[in-house]
């Protein structure tokens, strides 16, 4: 998948490569493309969703933590410390809005992080949002135009 800026200039390529197991999923983010800046790895757990976010070394940075079983409320994907604890304060999520209405109706997706966070890890956890779309709830997509406000750019578009 490839997102490109308001010039149609590639900026970020996510590269999931094909896996045999559906238990071990990963993917790798580059910018310029061609280029490692992080990679998302699920961990395989008999109940809840939970993913390695790394850098551009394959060291891990933190965790995301999904729902077991979420019925008729946001599906909230934590990010956490590595050592599985909640930092002191909320530092970030991942989150499928149940809404049907109000401020996020309508939204696939919500990502919230620190706004000091490098920006390296906010392309990263763009992937992760992706990959957490691909292997809990949907199949591949047409391509679609949403738009972010992650890079000091308008609109972004993803290429599926």
């Amino acid at each position: 998948m490839n997102v490109i800026n308001h010039s149609n200039q590639e900026i970020i390529r996510l590269v999931h490569p094909y896996a045999c197991s559906t238990f071990s999923h990963e993917l790798e983010v580059q910018s310029p493309p061609g280029v490692a800046i992080g990679h998302v790895r699920q961990n395989w757990h008999v109940c809840l969703p939970k993913l390695t976010v790394e850098n551009e070394r394959g060291e891990p940075a933190f965790k995301i933590v999904g729902p077991c079983v979420a019925f008729f409320t946001d599906e909230n994907f934590e990010l956490v410390s590595l050592n599985g604890a909640a930092i002191d304060r909320p530092f970030g999520k991942i989150f499928k809005p149940f809404s049907c209405c109000g401020l996020n109706a309508g939204a696939d997706f919500v990502v919230r992080f620190p706004s000091n966070l490098d920006f390296k890890m906010k392309a990263t956890l763009l992937g992760a949002c992706i990959l957490i779309d691909f292997i809990y709830y949907d199949k591949p997509k047409n391509p679609v135009n949403f738009v972010v406000n992650l890079f000091n750019v308008d609109c972004l578009r993803l290429r599926m």
